[in-house]
């Protein structure tokens, strides 16, 4: 492969948030839904409904800051989000529920990939 196609294959993985460091007090709250990339910011995100019931139910894209060394890459031609070890811990479309809660990303010092000001800090992942 040379330069050119590996610029163009890499090109094609979506960004996501990862945290500065670890945190020291991990937050308790649940995230539960589907590993899917936002197309209008090309970013990893959780897409969850919310609402009130069926009928005002409506899909959400959570901007999830992941912990320290966690990535993207391609894994049988399919991104795959990929854990500190290199192993891969879920791809798109797999249900999952992030351990955590919700952050100001000025309080961590981080940048959301999404552009918002608000993200899901990661503390744990399971898939459902």
């Amino acid at each position: 492969m040379n330069r050119d196609e590996k610029r163009n294959r890499d090109a094609a993985l979506p960004g996501l948030t990862v945290q500065r460091k670890v945190p020291t007090v991990w937050m308790q709250a649940g995230l539960s839904g589907t590993l899917e990339i936002d197309a209008s910011t090309n970013c990893l995100v959780v897409r969850t409904p919310m609402g009130t019931g069926a009928s005002t139910e409506r899909l959400v894209d959570i901007d999830v800051a992941w912990s320290p060394g966690w990535s993207v890459a391609l894994r049988d031609g399919t991104p795959a989000l990929i854990d500190a070890n290199g192993q891969v811990a879920c791809r798109l479309g797999d249900q999952i529920t992030v351990g955590g809660g919700f952050i100001e990303t000025s309080r961590i010092g981080i940048l959301s990939c999404t552009g918002k000001g608000r993200v899901f800090e990661a503390s744990e992942l399971t898939r459902t």
